[in-house]
């Protein structure tokens, strides 16, 4: 991976260089942990939002920074020194928008009405359960509506994501918060989970849990509020998948 500098970032490396060698030497240190693991390591990496989405940020030293971006083949640094995010521009180019026609306007408006409230027919989809906050979390739900057939197995229909998908895409963004903090710590199936099916040929709806819903049998109705499923056409389920801890693997 090749190490390459802004003209204003190489400029403020050489000033640092030429006057303050033990900043240096800081500086030294953190860019070659970035050429290692750019995504983590020293200093605290955290993905910048914004405009400046694409960069991401190192502190060093005292209230320092690099300010920096990554590909498999480069990083380039964008700023180092004290805290300079807002007087980088962004990387990327600007976003450039557009205006519909009128034709495009007015089917889109329709399509809009057409789905008003639809938002409260049954649903099909996958969720956790925070026993310390006593709420489901993560939760990923379609209307059944929007299948025109069934895609899973037996005839039910279910929703493509899998639990273990979403969950590193949202491991990932917690991470890169400022603090860190968030539901998604761990691994995936250490949490209390379960996924949504309808059954095409029964006209029913199926809770797929672990035996971990028994110590917490108020989650059910939770779960059919969640996903607005009708309790004289919904059943819960068990299966070993979906005991905390078990998983794919």
């Amino acid at each position: 991976m090749r190490l390459l500098f802004t003209p204003e970032a190489l400029e403020a490396y050489e000033s640092i260089k030429s006057s303050h060698p033990r900043e240096c030497e800081q500086v030294k240190d953190i860019l070659k942990d970035i050429l290692m693991h750019p995504d983590s390591g020293k200093g605290s990496p955290i993905a910048l939002t914004g405009n400046l989405c694409g960069l991401w940020s190192r502190e060093y030293g005292v209230h320092r920074q690099i300010i920096y971006q990554f590909s498999s083949e480069n990083v380039k640094i964008f700023a180092v020194g004290k805290s300079l995010i807002h007087t980088i521009n962004a990387p990327e180019d600007p976003v450039v928008q557009t205006q519909y026609s009128e034709e495009e306007y007015r089917n889109v408006l329709a399509q809009m009405e057409a789905n008003r409230g639809k938002g409260e027919t049954p649903k099909v989809g996958i969720f956790w359960y925070n026993i310390g906050r006593d709420e489901l979390f993560g939760v990923i739900s379609h209307p059944v509506d929007d299948y025109s057939r069934a895609n899973a197995s037996n005839g039910r229909i279910t929703c493509s994501e899998l639990h273990e998908d979403v969950w590193k895409k949202e491991f990932y963004r917690q991470r890169y918060k400022s603090d860190g903090s968030g539901p998604f710590i761990g691994q995936y199936q250490d949490k209390p989970r379960g996924r949504v099916f309808y059954d095409v040929l029964t006209d029913s709806y199926e809770v797929a849990t672990g035996k971990w819903i028994q110590e917490y049998p108020h989650v059910y109705d939770m779960i059919l509020q969640e996903f607005n499923l009708p309790p004289e056409k919904t059943s819960l389920k068990y299966a070993v998948h979906w005991d905390i801890g078990h998983s794919w693997r």
